[in-house]
């Protein structure tokens, strides 16, 4: 597998995990609401995953266009970013308290 195609299943599967996190915290979200006690709780509820989901969002968005990026990459540039992809998934995986779930792409 060439490191262009690497580094786009790495983010593709990343992007993946992360859009099946947000779809968990929707129904967690809803499932927590229904069983608030008061609107003060249901809010707090609410702004608390919203937080969460919205986070998760950014990162599915930034994905999204660095797989653009690569797509457009010549070979001389993928070395430099998969080093600046592996960074930044791995600081996107701390804030979001999900660890990469395909941390292999060392060719």
């Amino acid at each position: 597998m060439s490191l262009k195609d690497s580094l786009q299943k790495k983010l593709e599967t990343q992007t993946e995990a992360w859009r099946k996190q947000v779809d968990k915290l929707k129904q967690d979200a809803e499932t927590r609401k229904a069983e608030a006690k008061d609107e003060q709780a249901e809010a707090e509820i609410q702004k608390q995953f919203s937080e969460k989901i919205q986070a998760l969002e950014s990162n599915i968005d930034a994905a999204t266009s660095k797989l653009a990026d690569i797509r457009e990459a010549g070979e001389d540039r993928l070395s430099d970013m998969k080093d600046q992809i592996d960074s930044w998934l791995s600081g996107s995986n701390d804030k979001t308290g999900q660890s990469s779930s395909n941390d292999q792409t060392s060719q």
